[in-house]
């Protein structure tokens, strides 16, 4: 049940956090809007008793073992106002210490309940600091600003400290303002000198209102939306403040959040196929789903910021600051229809708009491919290399529940792969390519391990309890023993962590990658609170309402050697230059992140096969030197990567006309320079796979296939370096 759970967990990855219904507009002034009265409802005894349950099952049950002490209120204290205003631009010191008298009073023990007044004080006064936000930026859309000051917009990062006054706030505002009209200003600059077709003469009943106004009114919308959460909402957002002192996985979901949750992933969903998380105030695309309607479109990418969302003909809706669950409805819709996103590219503060027609996301579009290459060796011998590569570990569980036989898995398909290669002749080598593979299913990526292994431990698992359960490969033969090579990447996580981490350790395979994978050590369950016996016993008094779900670490995994895949991932024997290099991706990167640690290592045996122990590590990266040196699509490489590499020191944009579009126009060919190479991997992936799941007994020269993978050809030239070692 457990691991069903997390397979679900793993494909939406970081739906959680807080739900918020906005109920039909009752007006679309902006004034009016603007001046709506502030009224916050009281917490119920839902709330009250909610509240209660999840503090006390977060201290008996996570795998941290915090105690309930002053400090740990204060720091909940903080988290709080950092969960409700990420980039410090709504309150102010002074509203930090106006609340000081309850920093260390977060809950009674007296009482044994939460401290629901402050929760609900500070949203109150949260709301008025958004509506003098709101209030403030509509005026100022207005006003003229001069963008020949040489001025500039602090970009947002964690060191951002709260503004000591209201005027300081205000001069912010200003910015961020100016910001959004200068970007209009290039954009308008660019149509006139045809960069951008001209506009459809046809253009939606809100196309024809200018920009100022259409900004005024996502502004004003924007506050309104916040004014409209109920009492349950309110309470998610602080009690998930706390969860996420333990680690940044685990959240409370009050029921519309949980709904969400619980779409069945297993086999299929209608969407735009990506996985979306929450960093901040933004909706970010955590990864591309292998054959999904995204990843055939080819423009979205992992790391890119969803700041709007329109359907076909209609207005764009601002989503910044708007919780996941909401963008992730807005995102979803019915096969065959267009969303159109407005996204800032990883690394960019451009926005561009990706249009992406919503299909069904099959379990087939995800499944393991594979291609055969030949290999010229220097003394003239030919090297059969099959690859195989997984975009996740999954299976029908479904299927396998009624127990048919022909259920899908991915060791299943990825042995298929390797059976039929091997009918067609020996291999003299084997790549397993986990490149952008998130996770999925534990018991199958223990499985896939062991088609690699004559038996052995494959992963650890330490659960809050302190027990010690070890996952065993139990097949004693191995169905492939030769020299073997594991692609992985900053977005390999979870599961792929796992295999690469034990053919690692057993000697079995050589690692090649980025300078370490995700860091996704940890393991999550989701406890239905309405199960939950107090809860239960009060469900006449609470009138059944729905009281959601909490969502908590309860174990970690561990690799063989005794060393967590937690924050440090695994890190190849390896290792490639990767734009992964200068972004702001990995476990290591979130907040209250679980740290890394050690156990008893298992008892294992190190293979006796694999790729060839005679050749040392040193010879092998000077010979990777050697080869990237001497590869002009290489050399195109590296050149991308440093110009993207000092486009990221960059820490606050210009605001002044001339230096922006040149900033901007930067920017542009750094974000053309990272999707350049990811379309290139997976366009080839795809292309090639279509060709071999055909016929894949037929061999293919590498010489007809163009080497626009450049990470992978290097990993064949390695490959051939063992062979003739």
């Amino acid at each position: 049940m457990l691991f069903s759970a997390l397979r679900k967990i793993s494909i939406l990855a970081g739906l959680l956090l807080f739900v918020c219904i906005v109920p039909a507009a009752e007006t679309d002034d902006v004034q009016q809007m603007l001046q709506l009265q502030i009224a916050i409802p009281n917490a119920s005894l839902r709330e009250k008793l909610v509240g209660k349950r999840i503090f006390e099952i977060l201290f008996s049950s996570h795998y941290q073992k915090y105690k309930i002490t002053p400090e740990m209120s204060s720091q909940w204290f903080e988290n709080y106002f950092k969960f409700l205003d990420f980039n410090k631009m709504f309150f102010i010191e002074s509203d930090l210490e106006d609340f000081r008298s309850y920093e260390a009073i977060l809950w009674d023990s007296r009482t044994r309940t939460v401290n629901l007044d402050f929760a609900f004080a500070v949203y109150r006064r949260y709301l008025e600091r958004v509506q003098q936000w709101a209030q403030f930026s509509v005026k100022s859309l207005q006003e003229k600003h001069d963008f020949t000051a040489k001025e500039y917009l602090p970009l947002e990062n964690e060191e951002a400290v709260w503004q000591k006054s209201l005027p300081a706030l205000e001069k912010l505002w200003r910015l961020k303002v100016k910001n959004l009209l200068l970007v209009d200003a290039l954009q308008q600059k660019e149509r006139e000198n045809g960069e951008k077709q001209a506009d459809d003469p046809e253009k939606p009943a809100w196309m024809k209102d200018s920009f100022q106004e259409r900004q005024a009114k996502n502004i004003a919308r924007n506050f309104k939306r916040r004014l409209e959460y109920e009492p349950i909402q309110i309470l998610e957002i602080f009690m998930s403040s706390l969860a996420q002192l333990f680690d940044p996985h685990s959240a409370y979901m009050a029921p519309e959040t949980k709904d969400n949750f619980d779409i069945d992933m297993s086999l299929s969903l209608q969407g735009i196929g990506a996985t979306l998380t929450s960093i901040g105030p933004y909706t970010v695309v955590d990864s591309v789903i292998s054959g999904g309607p995204a990843d055939k479109n080819g423009q979205l990418k992992e790391g890119d910021r969803i700041i709007a969302v329109a359907q076909d003909g209609e207005e764009p809706a601002d989503v910044v600051d708007l919780p996941l669950s909401r963008v992730v409805s807005q995102i979803r819709g019915p096969k065959n229809t267009v969303v159109h996103l407005t996204v800032l590219p990883e690394g960019s503060n451009t926005r561009q708009i990706v249009s992406i027609t919503r299909d069904e996301i099959k379990l087939k579009d995800q499944e393991a491919q594979a291609e055969t290459r030949i290999l010229d060796l220097p003394d003239e011998r030919k090297a059969r290399i099959l690859i195989l590569y997984l975009p996740t570990f999954y299976s029908d569980f479904s299927a396998r529940s009624r127990k048919e036989d022909d259920y899908t898995s991915s060791s299943r398909d990825i042995l298929k792969h390797l059976q039929q290669a091997q009918e067609s002749g020996p291999l003299d080598g084997v790549i397993l390519d986990l490149r952008g593979n998130g996770g999925g299913s534990l018991e199958e990526a223990v499985l896939l391990a062991g088609i690699f292994l004559k038996g052995g431990p494959v992963v650890q698992v330490k659960y809050y309890r302190g027990q010690v359960e070890k996952l065993i490969d139990k097949d004693q033969t191995a169905a492939y023993t030769g020299p073997l090579t594991v692609l992985v990447d900053k977005f390999s996580a979870s599961a792929s962590e796992i295999v690469a981490a034990c053919l690692q350790d057993t000697g079995r395979a050589l690692v090649l990658g980025d300078q370490s994978t995700h860091g996704k050590g940890t393991v999550q369950t989701v406890y239905d609170l309405q199960r939950d016996g107090q809860i239960r016993t009060a469900a006449s008094i609470l009138q059944d309402q729905p009281t959601g779900s909490l969502k908590f670490t309860i174990g970690k995994f561990y690799r063989i050697n005794g060393s967590s895949t937690q924050v440090k991932g695994v890190i190849p024997d390896l290792v490639f230059p990767a734009f992964s290099d200068y972004m702001e991706i990995g476990e290591a990167r979130l907040p209250h992140v679980m740290p890394w640690d050690e156990i008893s290592p298992a008892r294992f045996e190190r293979a006796g096969t694999g790729w060839k122990t005679n050749v040392s590590l040193d010879e092998l990266q000077k010979f990777m030197q050697q080869y990237m040196a001497s590869s002009p699509a290489f050399e195109e490489y590296l050149a991308d990567l440093k110009f993207y590499a000092a486009l990221r020191e960059k820490k606050e944009l210009p605001l002044e006309f001339e230096e922006r579009a040149e900033f901007q126009k930067k920017e542009k060919e750094a974000a053309a320079m990272y999707r350049k190479f990811q379309a290139q991997r997976k366009n080839l992936r795809r292309s090639r796979a279509r060709r071999n799941l055909d016929n894949l007994q037929n061999d293919q020269d590498s010489s007809e296939i163009p080497a626009q993978d450049i990470i992978l050809d290097a990993t064949l030239a390695i490959m051939g370096k063992l062979l003739i070692s």
